[in-house]
This record gives C-alpha cells, structure tokens and sequence, in this order.
C-alpha cells in the first residue's frame, strides 16, 4: 500500500489538463503530481513550466515516480508507455479505451506479474463507476444482459435528431463546436469508441474477453428525418447501444443503432450523457447514468482510480474465473434497414423477412438475421443504408 503517490502524467490534452486541475482543486497531501510529459514543446501552457517535460524517460526512469496517468490520445503510443511503466512496477491509470482493446490480456498479464494495478475505470463512461459496480456490487450476481449508451456524440446528435429534423453534418458542426465531437468523429459516429468500451465491460461483467475483429459495430452515420419520424410514430427512441446478452447459447454482443420502447429508462439518456443498464439474477434491473465525457467527468474516473490505490485496489476479475461463458455470434436479431433507394436494400440477406415498408421516401424492411452474417454482409457494403437492431 503506497504511503505516497507521486505521479508522472502523460498528455496535457482535455482529460490531462482535468486532472491537473482536480487535483490542484482538491490539494490532497499524500498525492504529488510530479512531472507532467508532453508532445509540442511550443504550445502555450499556462502550467509551471518546472513540471513539464519532453522525454518519455524522464517518468519511466524516474524511480520516485510509482504512478504514471496515461492520457494521451495516440493508442499506440499509450500502449508502448504502459507496458514500459508496467515493467518498471509502476502503477498505471490510463483512460484509453482503443489501447486496451487491443493489447488487454497482455497489460492485464503484466501488471499482475508485476505486483501492480492497471485501473481504467475512465475509459468506459468517465465518470460513471461501471467498472467498480460490475467488480463489487456484481461479482457473484450474473448478469444477463448489460446495454450501454456510452458515446457522448452519437447520443448528442440522436437527441438534436430527435428534437427538430434538420442536416446530420449541421448536427455534427454545432456539436464540435460545442466539444462534443472531435474534428474527425469517425470512431464515435460509427460506433468503434463504444466497441472498444463494449469489451472492456464484457471482461468485468461476463468474463469474455473479445478482439476487436468480434464485435460488430454499426453505427449512425445514416440515419435520416424519416427513420426519426418512423420510430416516433411507433413510440421508439433510437439510441446507439453497446448490448450483450447471456444466455445458454453463450454470449452475443454488438454495437448498434436500437429502436427502444420509449417506456425504458435508458431512452431519457439525452444528449452527451451516458448510461449502463444491467439485468442481474438477483439483483435484477440497475442503471447507471451520468456524465460519461469531458474534460472534468473524465477526470473524476482517474482520480477515483489513483485514490483507490491508498488501498492498493485492483480488479479481482471475478466473472473470468467463474464458469467459462463461450461468445456466440450466430444469434438471430431482428433488423431494420432503411434507403431513399429501394436496390441498397437487397444486399442484405435476412434468413427471414418480416416486413417492408415505406416512410415518405424512405423504403424499408425489417428481418431476422445472424448477428456474425450481418457482420460479414455489411464489410461489403458502400451504400447510405441504414441499419438498426429492432425490438421483438
């Protein structure tokens, strides 16, 4: 149990500059924040500049130094500082959601070899304790299912979709404008930021431990006035949701857009808040909602992890060591595809159709198909069609 903690930050960025000033707000004598490494020796910071660095070294190297804040926004990068201050039995804390996974059982691995944490509990909803609900509250409770609004953009521009029918690209404008989305907000809109979240979720609240290449993601880039006007006539909201489902079969999972009765909790879900809803044996129905993005939310995720360390807390990953629960993606949903052109429509083969429609100029049909099928028809298509999970 560390007496003290001194800190070696990396990246000054929006999460970076949060903790910074949490903790020069919070004044908490045991944690010291040492050296702060950053990118562009040319920025104007207004920090000490006695604390700032250039040399990657000047943390890892640094002997006195027994936390390092990983915050940067390159997942490579963060992945290479990491495993180094892993390997030097530093305690790490990062809120990099791409970097974990894609090198999850490696760091986890090395950490624990090493006698020290690796605690995340930010890159899942910022400030929401998804991690630590799953850990305690859920350790020997099953789950049967765990949905997640956990992109800050894509929940934004679905709540201003269904406020006033305007441009989605006018949407996506106010909303980096307003910080809400980055310049290229590729990974949020299409769904890769809450894949990358999804799995780090499954680790902790099922055990399974996906690669990227498993999970499908879709996402909102195509959605149109008229799939708005359709799910308000029929009392839905869409939101874009990390789901998984445990079952006999195994455990499905996908990121997708969703029509969901606007009688669940999760649709009240507005803007760039987030929310995890879980369905326990026992404890049956919970969630959690709040600030999932920003700079001081975020913040509040690594600062409760680094104060957690006065406790020398890590992650007990109890659901991996209970009963093995194989992941299945031959699951049928029910799905529904939107286009102003009846022919994007065809290359989607359902195993069974249910419906087709219209909505003004929108054609439309909803079918059952496998969630692996769906995955392997959709990496082959380039249309503007618009695929959503439909309720049963």
């Amino acid at each position: 149990m560390p007496q003290q903690i001194t800190i070696g930050l990396f990246g000054f960025g929006s999460v970076g500059s949060g903790i910074y000033h949490v903790l020069k707000r919070k004044s908490i004598s045991r944690i010291h924040l040492k050296t702060i490494v950053v990118k562009n020796p040319n920025k104007p910071r207004s920090i000490d500049a006695s604390l700032l660095s250039y040399e990657a070294e000047d943390i890892l190297k640094d002997d006195s130094i027994n936390v390092v804040l990983e915050l940067i926004d390159d997942a490579e990068a963060a992945y290479h500082i990491v495993k180094e201050a892993l390997k030097s039995k530093k305690h790490v804390v990062t809120a990099n959601k791409k970097m974990l996974a894609y090198h999850f059982k490696e760091l986890v691995s090395l950490a624990q070899k090493q006698g020290v944490s690796l605690l995340y509990e930010a890159s899942v909803c910022g400030s929401i304790p998804v991690l630590r609900t799953l850990e305690t509250s859920f350790a020997y409770d099953n789950l049967n299912s765990l949905k997640a609004i956990s992109n800050g953009t894509s929940n934004y521009v679905l709540t201003r979709l269904f406020q006033e029918p305007q441009p989605f690209e006018d949407i996506i404008t106010d909303a980096q404008k307003h910080g809400f989305a980055e310049s290229d907000p590729t990974l949020d809109i299409d769904g890769w930021d809450s894949k990358f979240k999804l799995i780090i979720s499954n680790y902790h609240a099922f055990g399974v431990l996906n690669t990227p290449d498993e999970i499908l993601n879709l996402g909102i880039r195509h959605v149109k006035p008229e799939d708005v006007e359709f799910a308000k006539e029929n009392n839905f909201s869409i939101k874009l949701i990390g789901h998984s489902n445990l079952d006999d079969q195994g455990l499905t999972a996908y990121v997708a857009p969703q029509f969901i009765p606007t009688t669940e909790a999760i649709t009240s879900i507005d803007f760039e808040n987030n929310a995890v809803q879980v369905d326990a044996e026992f404890a049956h129905e919970h969630l959690l909602k709040g600030k999932g993005a920003g700079s001081i939310p975020t913040a509040s995720g690594v600062l409760s992890d680094l104060v957690s360390l006065f406790e020398d807390y890590s992650y007990g990953y109890s659901k991996a060591s209970q009963n093995p629960v194989e992941f299945n993606s031959e699951k049928l949903v029910k799905v529904y595809l939107s286009s102003y052109h009846r022919e994007d429509l065809q290359p989607i083969k359902f195993k069974t159709e249910i419906l087709c429609g219209t909505q003004k100029n929108l054609q439309y049909k909803i079918g059952k198909i496998s969630v692996k099928s769906l995955q392997q028809q959709v990496a082959e298509l380039s249309s503007d069609l618009f695929i959503a999970v439909f309720p049963d």
